[in-house]
Formats: C-alpha cells, structure tokens, sequence
C-alpha cells in the first residue's frame, strides 16, 4: 500500500495524492513545522504548495526508487523558499507599497458601494424609460449630450425624464 499510493500518481493522480495525504500528511505537516514555527497559517500555505508541487510532478515521483524521500525533500525546500519570500516581503520598506488603501479609503469605497446600491434599488421603481435615462446619466456618468444621441431623444425629453427620476429618488430616499 506505501509504495501503491506514488504507483497510483503515474495512472490516477487524484487517488494517488489522496493515499499519499492520508499516509503522508502528518509527516509532511511535521517536515514542514520544522522549518516553519509559530505559523500555522504559513504551514498550511507551504503544505498546499508541497500537494501542488506532488501533483505538477505526479508522474516523474511515481517512478522513483525512493518517493517518500523525494515528497519530503520538496516539502522542506518549499518551507525554505516560503520564508525566504517572506522576510523579503517583510523587508520591502513601507514606501512601496503607498498605492495600499488605508481604512478611510476602504470605508469610503464601501459607503460608495452600498448607497449605489440603495439607489439602483430604487431606481427599479421608476419607469423603464426614467430607470434607464437616471442610470446613465447619474451612474455611468453620461452627459445630456450624450444621452440625447445614445437614446435618440430630444433635450428637453432628456431634462424631463432626469428631472421626474430625480424628484422619485428623493422621496423614495426620504422613507
């Protein structure tokens, strides 16, 4: 059965990294523990890219005289190259990484995305003709200009419509 489950990696890949995840998890968790401490997170990262690693090679591992060592070897090299990229993400000196969103920004994109919401909500309610002059306009940023040639209206149609949606989105937002 231990010598079954890398056979069954060249033949039926899925059954054959699943034998090797029953019979081989914990110890390959342990190789990589070794390396990796106080991470669990990390450690489960590195096991997802030691199972990868398995099954990218699936065939050239069914095939060898000693498997196991092999899968091991892959799991601690894989340790060793995901703590070398961490430090190195560690190390990145903060002015790199200055298009981040601070707190401010993500709460303010947030707000934007739930009153967008509310409103395309409420602009269900309007007429077909008002939904789709009110959405292209306010949400899509469209000009009357625009809206004139897109919809093939004329100017003043275009005021009327935005005038009445925007009159019923303000009562349906006062509620």
């Amino acid at each position: 059965m231990v010598n079954e489950a890398f056979r069954l990696l060249i033949d039926d890949p899925d059954l054959g990294l699943r034998l090797i995840m029953e019979l081989y998890g914990p110890q390959l968790l342990k190789q990589i523990s070794r390396c990796i401490q106080n991470d669990d997170e990390l450690v489960k990262d590195v096991y997802q890219l030691t199972l990868i690693a398995i099954w990218t090679d699936h065939k050239k591992i069914g095939k060898l005289e000693d498997p196991f060592a092999w899968i091991m070897v892959i799991a601690r090299n894989t340790a060793l190259s995901t703590l070398r990229s961490e430090r190195i993400r560690l190390k990145e000196p903060i002015e790199d990484h200055e298009n981040l969103r601070s707190s401010d920004q993500a709460d303010t994109a947030l707000v934007y995305k739930e009153t967008l919401d509310e409103l395309l909500q409420h602009a269900k309610q309007l007429t077909p003709r008002e939904e789709e002059i009110f959405i292209a306009s306010k949400v899509d940023g469209m000009d009357n200009k625009e809206l004139e040639k897109v919809h093939n209206l004329k100017a003043q149609r275009i005021r009327n419509l935005l005038s009445s949606a925007k009159k019923k989105i303000r009562k349906l937002l006062k509620r």
